[in-house]
């Protein structure tokens, strides 16, 4: 695992210090104050205004945190499962907390799985021990913990992430730049658009539907143009995304589609065929008559 500038060792006794803070942050909240309004009109309306969040016992969170940092993976796994699932802000502390220390790689994926499930339910927040060991797993040697790790920070809204993800673009695996281009992409990062079609130009597969997502009209013609210097699938793939993308005018949609229908292979029509069903029913635009007309081409030359 890569150094970072945070030490391990550092985060660990940090973690270990406020043990008092991890065992009563998932406390119940307290009551409403005496004298508030009792109204069902504006009870209801605060429930709207305010979801109820999510608590778990003092105790049943310690002897999920012990299970944790226990002696049988098995139940180190389950008891990160649960916390992940568990929608409970202090869940994240002990999942922290065993990374901090020094995790096997079987319990750094489920910590980090979990992890990533509090990152969805806006639970992950963005303080610094957590990005800076997320950024240090993102360098671990098993390709597998680098993923689940750069899926999680690229989750996180906080522009420290960008340079570990356009890092990760350079990663050995293809699973991890795959991963590292998906969290760009779903940043919208037009930045990394030119090292994407770089993967792109040596047949790199996993960032194709990532650069559909964020190319300029300007970049598409040199996707088409990969046609007959890489699988032809890949390109139909990245032209398949861009079609469906709700930014692109009609005209050049069509463009897009008859390239797509001049490649060969299944990648070609299935890019065809998902982009119809794209469309809703009742659009009659002309891309949408333009990938039908090709399609039953296809149909007619097999």
């Amino acid at each position: 695992m890569k150094r970072r500038r945070l030490c391990v060792l550092w985060i660990a006794l940090v973690l270990t210090s406020s043990g008092g803070v991890l065992r009563a942050a998932v406390a119940p909240s307290g009551s409403a104050p005496e004298g508030a309004p009792t109204t069902k009109s504006k009870a209801k309306a605060k429930a709207k205004a305010t979801p109820p969040t999510a608590t778990m016992p003092a105790a049943r969170l310690e002897s999920l945190r012990l299970a944790l940092a226990g002696a049988d993976d098995g139940a180190a796994i389950d008891a990160a499962a649960t916390l992940g699932a568990s929608g409970v802000a202090g869940a994240r502390d002990p999942l922290i907390e065993i990374l901090a220390a020094g995790a096997t790689s079987a319990r750094a994926q489920a910590a980090l799985d979990a992890l990533g499930q509090l990152s969805e339910a806006h639970l992950l927040g963005k303080e610094q021990t957590t990005f800076d060991l997320l950024d240090l797993y993102a360098g671990h040697r098993a390709p597998e913990v680098r993923r689940r790790a750069i899926k999680v920070l690229g989750s996180i809204a906080d522009a420290r992430a960008v340079p570990t993800l356009m890092e990760r673009l350079g990663d050995a695996a293809p699973d991890v730049r795959a991963a590292a281009a998906e969290a760009l992409a779903a940043r919208r990062d037009t930045k990394a658009a030119k090292r994407m079609f770089a993967l792109l130009k040596v047949g790199d597969a996993g960032v194709a539907g990532p650069l559909a997502t964020i190319a300029t009209p300007d970049l598409v013609p040199q996707i088409a143009e990969l046609a007959g210097t890489i699988d032809d699938g890949i390109v139909a793939t990245a032209l398949g995304e861009y079609a469906k993308r709700t930014d692109v005018p009609d005209r050049l949609r069509v463009d897009v589609l008859r390239t797509i229908g001049r490649l060969s292979g299944a990648a070609a029509t299935t890019a065809l065929v998902e982009y119809v069903a794209s469309v809703p029913a009742k659009d009659d635009r002309p891309s949408k008559r333009e990938a039908q007309k090709l399609l039953d081409q296809r149909g007619t030359d097999q």
